[in-house]
């Protein structure tokens, strides 16, 4: 499973949320919003593809259970305004919906901003043994990461 959220700033300020469908594309939206009047101010991918996940046994079988946020981008005029704090916690919802009992992400180790949210949105980061294969997302010849996550608590329960 895999959906696009979109948070959308009207002129007056007012943020929206809309989730995306099939197709990741704005076309996936069925034109909910009408960019004349608003913006996007950010994104967030999250799925269930487990591509940049730990294979797990002998036969390196995709993890089950755990949502990944493969994007999170906020414009910078938008940014410290709790958007990104907006679109996780939907993250985490969609992800409960799914049946996942987790949700991770990779953040950049140089990105202190990120990984301070992350923190405190309730995530943890996870060493990760030096000479292991996890797969990780290519942004740069030599990109570093910490690899961080959230177990997911359904309501009523801890």
């Amino acid at each position: 499973m895999r959906t696009c959220l979109v948070a959308v700033t009207s002129n007056s300020g007012n943020v929206n949320l809309y989730i995306g469908s099939k197709d990741l594309g704005v076309m996936g939206f069925d034109s909910k919003f009408n960019l004349s009047k608003r913006s996007v101010s950010g994104i967030l991918t999250v799925d269930t593809v487990a591509d940049f996940l730990p294979r797990k046994g002998p036969l390196r079988q995709r993890r089950t259970g755990i949502a990944y946020v493969s994007n999170v981008a906020v414009r910078k005029p938008d940014r410290r305004k709790g958007i990104a704090k907006l679109l996780l916690a939907e993250a985490e919802s969609k992800a409960l919906s799914w049946g996942c009992r987790s949700i991770a992400l990779h953040c950049d180790v140089n990105n202190a901003a990120a990984t301070r949210l992350y923190t405190w949105q309730g995530f943890k980061i996870i060493k990760v043994p030096e000479n292991a294969r996890w797969p990780q997302p290519k942004t740069s010849p030599n990109p570093r990461f910490f690899f961080m996550m959230k177990h997911l608590a359904s309501k009523g329960i801890p």
